[in-house]
């Protein structure tokens, strides 16, 4: 059944009563050669189980065994090729228990043929295995890491986020040719459940960090994730032009951020904190809480939402959201002195019928935003003869000035202040 959801247009895939997938993934699936999901429900069912989207049926589940923890399996990993230091060949079910074992599940007999548990396990998260298929990589959702591991459990290296680092994706790199890829110099992307971050990139051989949303320098470009638990790597452009897609379980839906970490296409929805407590809310646009996305066989988006009285839903995205108004932060707490700073890139406003901009002196000296604007396709930075300047918002220590940007191809701003201060410029730009 196709319907809309906030101008999307959507499929679901699946729903059941007393079911609540939490993950999914679309593969051929190498035993029956059918397209399936392979779903984990840690909450209701704590099982991995495949549904035939032909035949719309469940075709297989194995139920976790353990009792250290309440909640688990958060994935289901299916196995695609022949994986011997895991013992396991395809069909099989990559999975964690309740006892926070990582496991390989027999398809046909439903045993645990291999399993592993980190010596300080907490609450075992996720586990892809590693490109050479000599290990894992492996999170722990409250020991807040994530880490390479052997199949020992030997560890290679390890990276803490904090509690709530969650699901792993794959980047697919570079083509043959090596000139179109996706990666921005990571191999894995890590979700942190977190509300004002975040979503890194990983090199999958050191563990080092090579692009993030909201940035490690967290003055600049700030797109706050609002606990997303997944996040994709979507296009395959040069010159770094793709996307992340990921969930804000908080926000009620899913955003897809450029490589500057700003907004391009979505549904999302404000995400409020009173005197500490978070608070929850269904978007005005039909999602509850979004727990996942993924990437469908064809290319498209799949996502789950937990919109159900007794179940969540499958989606598949048909059509990208054509509307929404999008909030992120141009500079966040920055510092401003006597020698001006562009804030580029540019923000381009062609695309949106409204680009408004309120900025924050946050105390020192007068702080002067210089906005200049450009009618030319080809927003260059370095023609200056492209660029007119059209105001200054000058506001003092303290205040706050505000300006719309609309009629242009693109805006720049540059930020200096009589004396040093702190700023901020929060941006809103509607589709």
């Amino acid at each position: 059944m196709d319907f809309r959801i906030g101008g999307a247009l959507c499929r679901r895939l699946f729903s059941r009563r007393g079911f609540t997938p939490h993950y999914a993934e679309h593969v051929e699936d190498p035993v029956t050669g059918s397209e399936v999901l392979v779903m984990a429900d840690p909450h209701t069912r704590r099982s991995a189980f495949i549904y035939d989207l032909e035949r719309g049926k469940i075709v297989w589940e194995h139920r976790v065994g353990g009792d250290t923890i309440k909640s688990n399996p958060h994935i289901a990993r299916m196995v695609t090729e022949k994986l011997p230091a895991l013992k396991a060949v395809p069909g099989d079910i990559i999975c964690a228990d309740m006892d926070n074992r990582f496991t390989v599940v027999d398809r046909v007999t439903g045993s645990v043929k291999w399993s592993m548990r980190p010596d300080d396990a907490r609450w075992s998260h996720d586990a892809m295995p590693t490109s050479d298929g000599e290990g894992l990589i492996i999170t722990d959702y409250s020991a807040g890491y994530v880490r390479r591991v052997r199949v020992d459990g030997g560890v290679v290296w390890s990276r803490s986020f904090g509690p709530g680092v969650a699901k792993l994706s794959r980047i697919g790199g570079f083509t043959p040719s090596r000139i179109h890829s996706n990666s921005y110099g990571g191999d894995i992307l890590v979700a942190v459940n977190q509300s004002f971050s975040g979503v890194y990139e990983l090199d999958e051989e050191t563990g080092e960090i090579a692009w993030s949303c909201p940035p490690l320098d967290s003055t600049r470009n700030v797109t706050f994730t609002l606990k997303p638990h997944a996040a994709i790597r979507t296009g395959l452009a040069e010159l770094g032009g793709n996307l992340t897609v990921f969930n804000q379980e908080a926000g009620g839906g899913l955003l897809a951020v450029d490589r500057d970490c700003r907004p391009r296409w979505g549904i999302v929805k404000p995400f409020t904190i009173v005197g500490g407590a978070e608070l929850y809310r269904p978007s005005a646009l039909g999602l509850y809480e979004t727990t996942h996305v993924f990437e469908m066989l064809d290319g498209s988006i799949g996502f789950i939402d937990w919109g159900g009285s007794a179940s969540s839903s499958v989606y598949q995205l048909l059509e990208i959201p054509r509307s929404g108004r999008f909030f992120w932060v141009l500079a966040w707490g920055r510092r401003a002195g006597l020698e001006p700073e562009y804030l580029d890139p540019p923000i381009e406003t062609a695309e949106w019928s409204e680009t408004r901009i309120v900025c924050r002196n946050e105390g020192g000296g007068l702080l002067a935003l210089d906005l200049y604007a450009t009618y030319s396709i080809l927003a260059d930075t370095d023609n200056g003869k492209l660029w007119r300047h059209i105001s200054t918002l000058e506001i003092e220590s303290g205040g706050w000035g505000e300006a719309i940007l609309d009629g242009y191809s693109a805006v720049r701003l540059s930020a200096k202040a009589s004396d040093e201060t702190r700023y901020s410029i929060y941006v809103s730009q509607r589709a």
